[in-house]
């Protein structure tokens, strides 16, 4: 049985751009337990000028390795699955995510609580151990006859709180402890928009000069150049093959990282480059994914077990920091 590979189309300019010698320099390579997975590195400047270009939704294609390199592949699938048989829905809850994040219908910032309600729906599910209605869930709430704005009353109640956003943002953007020179500027350069030496000082922001500068990014995530958000978003599910790069934590434990993985850029461009400005637009995804690299993967299971322990983990708690 061959083994699926996925690729979004822009790998196909980015190579003839770029001239790589194999695709590994220019993207991550991810075997999860449902195909190999191609995804642009970020910290390639290239790579994220070619996003911003693209203003269409990120089509990705399909196609399958030989039999012969997948027999290897195949049997590690089957073992994932064996030990965690909730895999077998990965594929589903990645469309689930594209969907979402793609349908242009919505403003950027609510379909995360679009996400945010359908997630916690599945792992209710899976918690319940009824995981057999997952497929004809995710069928319904990506129809084209389903109503979100039904959904979105969900969260009507749900009141912004700027300065949690700001700080959990911080927080974030600070742990990168190997940051590049690039990254730097960009950290020192937050630090002065809001009228701080540090995030030791972070209490001392002037909240109504970082409402302003939040209004501006709401602006530029709804206005011409929205995709540049949507595009970077997107490459970050792949990335780190959202909703299941590490099977030990459940789906929505995934979603949880991926709400503070967006908050921390949004407080970022939010700080350094809602403006409108491309290169510094460019600097900053370049510097941040570089240094977000030099984690080596720890970053994950760090905010998620920081969400467990804060007990700011739930769904309340991830409507608030992606609105705010």
């Amino acid at each position: 049985m061959s083994f699926p590979v996925v690729s979004p189309a822009v790998v196909k300019e980015l190579s003839e751009r770029l001239k790589p010698q194999t695709p590994g320099d220019f993207c991550d390579i991810v075997i999860s337990s449902a195909a190999v997975e191609y995804a642009p590195k970020l910290n390639n400047s290239e790579v994220v000028r070619i996003l911003m270009e693209e203003k269409d939704t990120l089509a990705y294609n399909m196609s399958n390795l030989p039999d012969d390199q997948s027999e290897e592949l195949t049997a590690q699938s089957q073992r994932i699955l064996q030990m965690y048989p909730i895999t077998q829905y990965y594929w589903q809850m990645r469309m689930l995510f594209m969907c979402i994040l793609q349908n242009r219908n919505i403003n950027f910032e609510k379909r995360f609580l679009l996400l945010n309600y359908a997630v916690k729906t599945v792992q209710g599910m899976i918690d319940n151990n009824q995981p057999v209605h997952i497929p004809r869930f995710i069928e319904d709430f990506t129809s084209a006859n389903m109503d979100y704005e039904r959904v979105l009353e969900y969260f009507k109640e749900v009141r912004p709180n700027p300065a949690y956003s700001l700080a959990d943002g911080i927080s974030l953007l600070k742990s990168l402890n190997k940051p590049n020179a690039a990254y730097k500027d960009v950290l020192n350069s937050i630090y002065k928009s809001l009228g701080v030496s540090g995030p030791e000082t972070l209490k001392m922001t002037d909240m109504k000069k970082y409402l302003t500068m939040r209004k501006a990014y709401s602006e530029f995530a709804a206005g011409e150049k929205s995709h540049y958000i949507e595009n970077v978003i997107i490459s970050y599910v792949w990335t780190f093959s959202l909703p299941m790069l590490s099977p030990q934590f459940n789906f929505w434990e995934h979603f949880v990282f991926f709400c503070s993985l967006y908050n921390a850029i949004k407080v970022m461009i939010t700080c350094y480059a809602s403006d409108g400005d491309d290169e510094a637009f460019i600097k900053a995804i370049c510097s941040f994914d570089e240094a977000l690299r030099s984690t080596g993967g720890k970053l994950m299971r760090n905010v998620i077990y920081a969400a467990r322990n804060s007990g700011q983990n739930n769904n309340g708690d991830m409507a608030i920091l992606t609105l705010s």
